[in-house]
């Protein structure tokens, strides 16, 4: 088996200063009056927090290639649902009640 090469104490307190800065950046968020652009700009920050702990935390970069497979489809998996609930809920059309 081979070594795998462990994050340095450094590297850990570089992405805890990420973490904390994306989110500072969520809480100031909250509180800004976007509309809608919340949503888009919060699913950002927080899937740019995801990516930082599966890469870092998880050793993503130096993982098995399947375990690698396993992680992108567990992204992938809940945006297609999202995607095609999307698409079945504004297609539709509203049906009155007959009486």
């Amino acid at each position: 088996m081979t070594q795998r090469e462990v994050p340095s104490l450094g590297s850990h307190l570089w992405v805890l200063a990420a973490l904390l800065v994306l989110l500072a950046a969520s809480a100031c968020l909250s509180r800004l009056p976007l509309g809608w652009w919340v949503l888009v700009i919060s699913a950002t920050v927080a899937v740019a927090q995801a990516l930082l702990v599966l890469v870092v935390f998880m050793r993503l970069k130096s993982a098995h290639p399947m375990l690698r497979i396993i992680a992108v489809m567990s992204f992938t998996w809940p945006l297609l649902l999202v995607a095609l609930s999307l698409g079945d809920a504004m297609t539709r059309s509203l049906l009155h009640a007959p009486w």
